[in-house]
């Protein structure tokens, strides 16, 4: 009983205090209403004007958002547009700055390099030479061969070529046999390797297309050991090769232009030395004289100093570049003659006493009792560029671009010269990497002086046709129809055969740039048409029209720069389109001609069947080159696009 009475009042304190409640709640809601509206007002308040630390203030975030801002954030924001950008800025900074930086002569190319693989390695020689006591190195155009005492042979660099028509064996990879015999001298040519062991046996491998690395049979019984003449000296070049026997002979096989007196000339049994060219040998005979013989009409040839056939100095030495030789005497005296070119037949100033002399492809090398190193010759690959810190120098190896420095030891101690090609050479032998860089100025050049000329046109046309309508309109679309319809690569050609000819190179590169822009503005100029139609509508037209302002200032002024952001997007894609339309232009032969360097006519070799399929780097890396310049520059145009488009920003 006292249980329930309790209960019921529980009961009813609790639906008074439920009641009370209810009161006091309405009579604090409006309370608490008006404290939630001031505090709603008042943090909208610091919101405009108070900077917390993790907010922005409103009114100075779009102060700052100008239009431009805004489409520089949407652009840094957009992960394509930076890779465009940087990729253009790259092959820019290459073509223009690197152009700068490595000097390009046009009329440069050297055969003997022809089709080389891209490497950097040619003067890489092996770190186990640094243990070993080096007798002799000679080199290829590409490749070189150091032997050391115990007659074992170390090689480095790269294969000559790929794809030749006749090969026995990669240069790179010495026969076993030739590896198992004590090797006592080698030769090399451009492309072959011809070499003796200690019992006479004769070697070569390498390219053999006139057989200059096999031992001809009618001659090869003479020297058959261990009965068999010896061989004192061995020469190799491009296409042939020769050796000196004990017996004072010289014998010549391969490809070489030998008249009958050149050939009764070996046969001289007082020949102790000879050196030789491309085309020419001299010979050293017992007596000290020289004797010259080969292909007549060579200043090598013609030009044999008279006292050094006469028994007046006795020359202890000779050497030979490709039509150029030097000869030392007993009391150091240097003698030289042949073509002036690089000027390889004048001596420089040399201080001490010549000691020994040495001849690369076209190059003269001089060591002095007080071990300098006197160079003179050609200077396009490196080879006059003597390393300073060289000291006791005993002995240059020099053979074609190569050029390494020993001690007394046998140790090198230095080497310069030709390191290798980057991208390779093409046919002519001349460096890809340095005509990519003059190849891509001409190519971006071209398409900006093309790009201004057609932008400059369809704002001149697409201007008025679009603000004035009517007539105006009229008459410029239908001069856009009839430019639209005359037919791009005939009057190319056209203008090719009838000018092409009479004028320079850079007078060629002016006029496809001046021709692409001439027919390629209509689009753009319709563009530009079709926004003005929608643009002089609007009510700041209405307004600057009202307040007197000339048509003209109305159309720049006002209603250009609202168009602008569109041909911005345009012409960054022309441009990227007409550089393809150079390089096209070029690959067919209609663009820039050689020895000129453009990036299309640098694809022109893709053309040949062998190319393609043993050459790739010939068409590959231009081919590559345009490829990154035309994606990049559209992934620019795609990314201010998208930039300068206003719904962009609310992604």
């Amino acid at each position: 009983m006292s249980d329930n009475n309790r209960g019921a009042a529980d009961s009813g304190s609790g639906s008074s205090s439920n009641g009370s409640s209810s009161s006091n709640g309405s009579n604090s809601g409006g309370s608490s209403t008006t404290i939630k509206a001031s505090r709603s007002f008042v943090g909208m308040f610091k919101r405009l004007f108070v900077r917390d630390k993790d907010d922005v203030n409103i009114l100075e975030e779009e102060a700052l958002r100008t239009p431009g801002k805004t489409i520089l954030l949407n652009l840094i924001h957009n992960k394509l547009a930076i890779l465009g950008f940087c990729g253009f800025l790259a092959i820019v900074l290459f073509c223009f700055i690197g152009s700068l930086m490595f000097p390009i002569n046009l009329t440069y190319n050297e055969y003997t390099h022809s089709s080389l693989r891209p490497s950097r390695n040619y003067l890489k020689y092996p770190a186990v030479l640094n243990d070993k006591n080096i007798i002799k190195i000679v080199s290829g155009i590409s490749f070189s061969i150091a032997l050391d005492e115990q007659g074992d042979l170390y090689i480095w660099g790269t294969e000559p070529n790929i794809y030749l028509p006749n090969v026995s064996d990669l240069i790179m990879s010495i026969p076993e046999a030739v590896k198992n015999a004590k090797i006592v001298d080698i030769e090399a040519g451009s492309r072959h390797v011809i070499c003796i062991d200690d019992e006479g046996n004769f070697y070569g491998w390498g390219h053999y297309g006139h057989n200059q690395t096999k031992f001809p049979l009618e001659i090869a019984h003479f020297y058959e050991p261990p009965s068999g003449t010896a061989i004192e000296k061995m020469a190799a070049m491009g296409v042939w090769s020769a050796i000196l026997g004990s017996d004072g002979y010289v014998e010549l096989w391969g490809s070489m232009q030998a008249s009958q007196s050149f050939i009764d000339l070996l046969r001289h049994k007082n020949i102790i030395d000879f050196a030789a060219g491309d085309n020419n040998i001299v010979l050293l005979y017992k007596d000290g004289t020289l004797g010259v013989s080969g292909l007549v009409g060579t200043e090598y040839y013609t030009q044999i100093p008279s006292q050094l056939q006469d028994g007046s100095h006795n020359i202890v030495s000779v050497v030979s570049t490709n039509r150029n030789v030097l000869a030392l005497d007993d009391e150091g005296g240097l003698h030289l003659w042949g073509s002036a070119e690089y000027g390889l037949n004048k001596l420089p100033d040399i201080s001490g006493r010549p000691i020994h002399i040495e001849a690369g492809y076209k190059n003269f090398v001089v060591v002095t009792d007080d071990g300098s190193i006197i160079v003179w010759g050609s200077n396009e690959l490196g080879q006059l560029d003597v390393p300073d810190n060289l000291l006791g120098v005993a002995k240059v190896f020099v053979d074609y671009y190569q050029f390494y420095a020993m001690d007394e030891n046998g140790k090198i101690i230095g080497s310069w010269g030709n390191k290798g090609y980057i991208f390779g050479s093409d046919h002519l032998g001349r460096d890809i990497f340095t005509r990519l860089m003059y190849g891509g100025r001409i190519s971006l050049t071209v398409g900006l002086i093309a790009v201004i000329i057609s932008t400059f046109i369809a704002i001149l046309i697409g201007l008025p046709a679009g603000y004035f309508g009517g007539c105006v309109d009229q008459f410029f679309m239908r001069l856009a129809d009839v430019f639209s319809a005359i037919p791009f690569l005939p009057i190319v050609v056209v203008l090719n055969f009838i000018i092409g000819h009479n004028i320079s190179s850079v007078g060629r590169v002016y006029l496809i740039s001046v021709v692409l822009g001439l027919l390629g503005w209509m689009s753009l100029a319709r563009l530009i048409r079709a926004q003005l139609l929608l643009e002089r509508e609007k009510d700041f037209v209405l307004a600057a029209r009202s307040l007197g302002i000339k048509e003209r200032f109305i159309m720049i002024r006002h209603i250009l720069p609202n168009v602008v952001n569109f041909v911005i997007v345009s012409v960054t894609l022309n441009y990227a389109s007409y550089m393809l339309t150079e390089a096209a232009l070029s690959f067919l032969g209609f663009g820039v001609r050689e020895p000129e360097a453009s990036w299309g006519n640098m694809l022109t070799s893709a053309q040949e069947t062998a190319v393609i399929q043993f050459y790739w780097w010939r068409w590959v890396i231009p081919a590559l080159f345009v490829v990154a310049a035309a994606f990049s520059v559209n992934l620019m145009g795609d990314a201010l696009r998208e930039a300068m488009d206003p719904k962009s920003s609310e992604r």
